[in-house]
């Protein structure tokens, strides 16, 4: 029979993809920051590089983040059984 109770799983998908996201959004903020003002008149004066670069750093840190506090909140309430 199955066992129906919460179980701490090893491999967390949120810590991969979180990295990666991070990474990216590292990658797109640096490019944003240094890239040659003039790109950015097609789209309006808009640094979009720098936006969605900044979008997708805050949720790959969210998402590891959030991976980090599942994980010590299932190996704290394993202590406590």
């Amino acid at each position: 029979m199955a066992d129906t109770g919460k179980k701490f799983h090893f491999l967390d998908l949120r810590i991969p993809l979180g990295g990666l996201l991070s990474f990216y959004g590292i990658i797109l903020v640096i490019y944003g920051l240094l890239s040659n003002k003039e790109v950015y008149k097609k789209s309006l004066g808009i640094n979009i590089n720098l936006i969605w670069g900044i979008l997708i750093l805050a949720l790959g840190v969210f998402l590891i983040g959030f991976a980090f506090f599942k994980r010590r909140k299932a190996v704290n309430n394993k202590d406590k059984l």
